[in-house]
């Protein structure tokens, strides 16, 4: 399971690498923390999102894999077709239910009545 940093970072990684191919990238285009970067580029290597050419003290050449760019997909798809409503809106939604099923019995009630 990916924490929130390293899922952004993926998803960064994913948009560099968007063709598919290997590319380039110098370790200081990617933060200040180069030990967590490190971290997290080893963390998504092991899980096979990412594969690693090589590397040396200034730059890293790698590709998103497949499994990485599903990742990637599935949180793009996400936040297009969210959408979301709010605490009051969804109890304003509850409320008006509730007073038109009343409202709606009452009137059937009387219009058994009548007849």
């Amino acid at each position: 399971m990916l924490d929130k940093r390293t899922g952004r970072f993926l998803l960064t990684l994913a948009k560099i690498c968007s063709d598919g191919s290997y590319k380039i990238i110098d370790k200081s285009d990617l933060g200040k923390d180069l030990t967590a970067i490190e971290q997290m580029i080893r963390y998504l290597q092991d899980n096979e999102m990412i594969d690693v050419k090589y590397s040396d003290e200034t730059v890293y050449c790698l590709s998103v894999l497949p499994k990485g760019r599903v990742l990637f997909e599935t949180s793009r798809k996400k936040g297009r077709g969210k959408s979301t409503l709010s605490n009051k809106l969804i109890i304003a939604l509850i409320a008006g239910c509730f007073v038109a099923s009343i409202l709606g019995a009452m009137l059937g009630a009387l219009i058994a009545r009548a007849f």
